[in-house]
């Protein structure tokens, strides 16, 4: 008997131990399951390996800026060598910008690259999706295309002659000055790689925007360096737009030159930035002004982002001068003390008079214009008490609040006062009514 009862508790026993090995084997499958659909889903992601590729990506977006910087101050040497007819140097160069933009172009493409790696390690891309395969292609396809938009070397000896009505005579431009024109659009690719090095495009700040469900991309960066640091982005732009622009309007206006030297010299770059500063600013002296269709042309983009900026400038100017919650409590405590200092000389005066009107009167040594003219000023002085304290009175700090806790406190201890009253008179009522009854009662002390 014993033995089969020790047999029947050790299968109990037994079948005890597996049921709570179970539970521990459903626990790991769930994990398991939570782990894969999770990562299907873009739920979790490794931080080590976000912060290695977003660092990678970082670093090629360092080397275009590079190259893309490379290559504009290159172009823009090019020019003036080009104009003044320096062919030896001015072959080298052409080859240089040619080197220094298939450069860029290869890294471009891995940039575009390292950003989808980037995205993939942040499970926003399958890990089988190509780089045509997503939405990073067309994007890159518009920026090589921009890139290919150099002076070439094959390209040198080719010119576009057209009439200009004002001089009424026939101008030229080289190709390559066309394509050095068109060349100053990568600018926005250099403002791309700057926004791309600050705090506010970070691995950090993509997974704070993923949580707020909003996009943390280019944008955003503008958007946050104009909330943080607006007069610094805004002056940035405005210099950058006008040195650029003047350069523009050089290559558009150095042909006139070729023909007259002294009409309307917008081939000086100094000329030029002054054309673009009294456009900008809709100002328009009429001292240097653009004689072609391709300058015109120029200063039509000029004005139109001219307005763009000016209006930014002026709306954050505005927004600074407005006073913030704490500045206003500020304001309004010192208006009242101020309202305070003229009801006190207003009192004094109003004193002062009065007393003057009594000794007067008391004397007799007054005329009756003298008198007069101290009842105006008792009368002035008087008004303008009432006018300051109605002022003060009127003077609330809304926003306060400490002055809301004060008022609330003042009208519970009236009211607590009042229930007291209240009671008072009560018990008197009763103590009247239990004397006439022959009760005794207790003195009510307070």
């Amino acid at each position: 008997m014993k033995g089969r009862i020790d047999s029947q508790g050790s299968k109990r026993q037994l079948e005890m131990e597996r049921l709570v090995q179970r539970p521990e084997i459903g626990v790991a499958t769930l994990g398991q399951m939570f782990k894969n659909y999770s990562q299907q889903l873009g739920g979790l992601e490794n931080g080590k390996i976000t912060k290695l590729e977003f660092r990678k990506f970082l670093i090629f977006e360092q080397i275009c800026f590079l190259f893309n910087s490379t290559g504009l101050a290159l172009s823009m040497l090019q020019y003036n060598l080009e104009f003044e007819e320096e062919r030896w140097i001015s072959i080298w160069l052409l080859w240089m910008i040619l080197i220094f933009t298939i450069l860029l172009l290869g890294f471009t493409f891995l940039r575009y690259e390292q950003h989808m790696n980037w995205q993939k390690s942040r499970n926003l891309l399958s890990k089988k999706e190509r780089l045509w395969q997503t939405d990073l292609w067309y994007p890159m396809l518009i920026e090589l295309s921009i890139y290919l938009i150099i002076p070439y070397p094959f390209l040198r000896e080719i010119r576009v002659y057209f009439y200009n009505n004002f001089q009424e005579a026939t101008a030229y431009y080289h190709v390559n000055e066309i394509l050095e024109l068109f060349m100053l659009s990568r600018i926005v690719f250099l403002f791309r790689s700057l926004l791309a090095q600050t705090f506010w495009y970070s691995n950090r700040t993509q997974r704070v925007c993923a949580l707020y469900a909003c996009e943390g991309n280019y944008m955003f960066v503008a958007k946050s360096l104009m909330r943080t640091s607006p007069y610094t982005a805004q002056s940035i732009a405005m210099t950058t737009l006008i040195l650029v622009f003047a350069q523009a309007v050089r290559i558009s206006e150095n042909p006139l030159t070729r023909n007259d030297q002294n009409n309307n010299n917008l081939g000086k770059y100094d000329n030029a930035v002054w054309n673009i500063i009294i456009s900008i600013t809709t100002v328009g002296y009429g001292d240097f002004y653009t004689r072609t269709d391709l300058g015109r042309f120029v200063i039509f983009v000029v004005c139109v982002l001219g307005i763009f900026v000016i209006s930014l400038m002026v709306v954050t100017l505005i927004t600074s001068l407005e006073t913030s919650s704490l500045e206003s409590h500020a304001i309004t405590v010192l208006e009242r003390i101020q309202l305070r200092e003229q009801m006190a000389k207003s009192a004094s005066m109003v004193i002062m008079y009065s007393l003057r009107i009594v000794v007067a009167l008391k004397k007799g040594n007054l005329t009756k214009l003298q008198f007069r003219q101290l009842i105006l000023n008792l009368r002035y002085n008087l008004n303008e008490f009432k006018i300051n304290r109605r002022q003060y009175r009127n003077k609330q700090d809304v926003g306060s609040m400490n002055e809301e806790i004060t008022n609330q406190f003042s009208l519970l201890r009236s009211d607590f006062t009042g229930a007291i009253e209240k009671q008072k008179a009560i018990f008197v009522q009763n103590a009247d009514i239990m004397n006439k009854l022959g009760l005794e009662t207790k003195q009510f002390q307070l």
